[in-house]
């Protein structure tokens, strides 16, 4: 099992990222960076960055000092949990800073890996940074680079505080988002998670729905958590394959998965 080693590379604006790395075994497919939710560190898609380079991918997570462990304590200690973590997901600067690691990221992991694309994945604040990179408008201010080919969203948001009605309508490359029943978000319902598939226009734009899925599922925590995840890792990989390949063959999702695409 690979474990996966930490590197330490500089951004643009002279601060350092912290990425935790898995090596594919031996060619490289592509690339994807991977951003965890507000209060995680890297090892929290650490499932996803190991089974991902077993089957050929160069797999990076970041570990966001802005918005990691440490600064969500800090929040939490000032107001409580729940308005803790709507000040830190709702913060702009906390966003700019892993942009800024996702640019970082990237940018290294290009210099190790030539071939194939280069996917951006994200759970929970990481699929709101995801949604960002994409091209979602927001209401924090935030531009979109989309630098990278494709991109994934684990629990992404839906209209809120972070994105207004109709934010979603101009991405046009391809997307997985994945959510769950037992999915909720701090304000709603699971089902809220699903508004922007809903509005984005055609083209390999996928939505998942895993039965019984909660939100700490997607990060490789809670109960049953292995099973959820050999759910959807089937559907990532060909999801990823695609890119990579330039179509977009729909599979057949596991049983307790809701399937829609456009």
């Amino acid at each position: 099992m690979s474990t996966g080693t930490d590197q330490r590379v500089l951004r643009s604006d002279g601060a350092y990222a912290n990425l935790h790395v898995f090596r594919p075994a031996g060619a490289c497919n592509g690339v994807v960076v991977l951003s965890p939710g507000a209060g995680d560190d890297r090892d929290a898609l650490s499932w996803l960055g190991r089974a991902l380079s077993k089957s050929g991918w160069l797999a990076v997570t970041m570990a966001h000092k802005e918005s990691g462990r440490d600064s969500l304590r800090d929040r939490v200690r000032n107001g409580g949990l729940r308005d803790g973590l709507l000040a830190l997901t709702t913060d702009p600067e906390a966003y700019d800073d892993r942009l800024e690691d996702a640019g970082s990221a990237l940018h290294w992991a290009r210099g190790q890996c030539h071939a194939g694309p280069a996917v951006f994945a994200g759970h929970s604040m990481g699929a709101v940074t995801v949604m960002i990179e994409a091209g979602a408008k927001n209401k924090l201010g935030l531009d979109s680079d989309d630098r990278f080919d494709g991109y994934i969203a684990l629990s992404p948001q839906g209209k809120g505080a972070i994105f207004p009605a109709g934010a979603w309508h101009d991405i046009r490359k391809p997307v997985l988002l994945v959510t769950g029943t037992r999915d909720e978000p701090l304000d709603g319902k699971w089902q809220t998670r699903t508004e922007p598939f809903a509005d984005m226009p055609p083209g390999c734009h996928w939505l998942a729905v895993v039965d019984g899925a909660t939100h700490f599922n997607f990060a490789g925590f809670g109960y049953g958590h292995g099973d959820i995840e050999a759910k959807i890792l089937p559907l990532i990989q060909r999801f990823l394959d695609n890119v990579r390949g330039h179509r977009c063959s729909v599979p057949s999702p596991a049983a307790g998965v809701k399937f829609d695409t456009k």
